[in-house]
């Protein structure tokens, strides 16, 4: 698209830019162990504060696989929505996104001497409509850099025996 043209229904200017947030960690953990977590969407609220449940998760999980989540969002409110695996690679990448807000999370594992070098990315694909304008307007960057510290955390914690840290959100500064 050329600069100045007008943008379709599908498509968005760079002032319209959808906010992501990547961030990398080394888990004190062998790649097995946490992609134990990762590949078993039923588990994922023993790790993720935000998670309240996954429903309908197939017994395993494939590219196309479809499964419910019911968490909080940037605002608290509760959501149930569905969720399709879209990239998965065995013990190395999965990717995930919400059918409804287009909120998605991409995560490579890679072996590091006994531990995992993690790289996660969440973020918002935009969706046409309504929803997906408010939907990117409410996940700022600034909820998505908390949103993927508070997660890899929660996966540290979890593959190294620690009690999760729900409770109270964190306050903003």
């Amino acid at each position: 698209m050329s600069r100045g043209s007008r943008a379709g229904p599908e498509r968005w200017s760079r002032a319209e830019a959808v906010p992501s947030w990547s961030q990398q960690a080394l888990i004190d953990a062998p790649v097995e162990r946490v992609w134990a977590l990762l590949e078993d969407p039923a588990r994922f609220p023993e790790w993720n504060a935000e998670m309240i449940a996954v429903t309908g998760v197939p017994t395993k999980i494939e590219r196309g696989s479809t499964f419910d989540i019911t968490a909080r969002g940037p605002l608290r409110l509760k959501a149930t929505t569905t969720f399709t695996v879209e990239a998965l690679e065995d013990l190395r990448e999965i990717r995930l996104r919400c059918q409804t807000s287009g909120f998605y999370s991409h995560w490579l594992l890679t072996e590091a001497q006994g531990q995992t070098f993690t790289e996660v990315e969440l973020g918002i694909e935009r969706v046409p409509g309504l929803e997906g304008r408010v939907t990117a307007a409410i996940h700022t960057k600034g909820y998505l850099r908390r949103a993927t510290h508070d997660t890899l955390d929660g996966l540290q914690r979890a593959v190294s025996g620690e009690p999760e840290a729900h409770g109270d959100p964190p306050q903003r500064k």
